[in-house]
């Protein structure tokens, strides 16, 4: 999928932010991303109501390993946001995005298996090592796919654009 130069700067911006978040110490995996995404694009979600939703997804939910926790952030984020509007996407279109970005994570980083990709991370160390490599890509392959007009093409045959709140898109005027 192509992007523009400004797209591509909005999804590093946007992947450095939950980076930086989960990174801190702030927030677990699952939400730093969907905090991320909720936020970029007007989800309209409270930072509680983001830690309440995602907080089970945090360490492959609940720390069993299993579906990677920023991955699973990332389709809550993206489900948010296609979901509301005056035009929401239907079930097909979110499951088939969903589809994609577990498709991408998977090709990017060769598992969306918590314990697998997080294996060499050393969970004593105060560093969170890999794992922030994890948030910041499913946040910025979220990010891509909600800013692809010609990946939402029910939205673009009502004639909306891109899923993109317009405080960012204003930001995105100075870059």
């Amino acid at each position: 999928m192509n992007c523009s130069m400004t797209e591509k700067l909005i999804c590093e911006s946007t992947g450095r932010e939950a980076k930086e978040l989960y990174g801190s110490d702030a927030m677990c995996c699952s939400e730093a991303v969907l905090w991320t995404i909720n936020h970029e694009f007007g989800g309209g979600l409270s930072k509680e109501t983001v830690i309440a939703l995602s907080k089970g997804f945090c360490g492959g939910i609940g720390d069993a390993g299993c579906v990677c926790g920023a991955l699973s952030g990332a389709v809550m984020g993206l489900s948010l946001i296609l979901g509301k509007g005056p035009l929401p996407a239907g079930e097909d279109q979110v499951r088939s995005l969903s589809k994609e970005l577990h498709d991408r994570f998977m090709a990017e980083h060769g598992s969306v298996c918590c314990r697998i990709l997080s294996r060499d991370r050393d969970h004593e160390a105060e560093t969170k090592g890999i794992c922030l490599d994890y948030v910041e890509s499913a946040a910025a392959i979220c990010t891509r796919l909600l800013l692809n007009p010609e990946a939402v093409n029910q939205h673009e045959e009502h004639g909306s654009g891109p899923f993109l709140k317009e405080s960012t898109a204003d930001q995105t005027a100075l870059i």
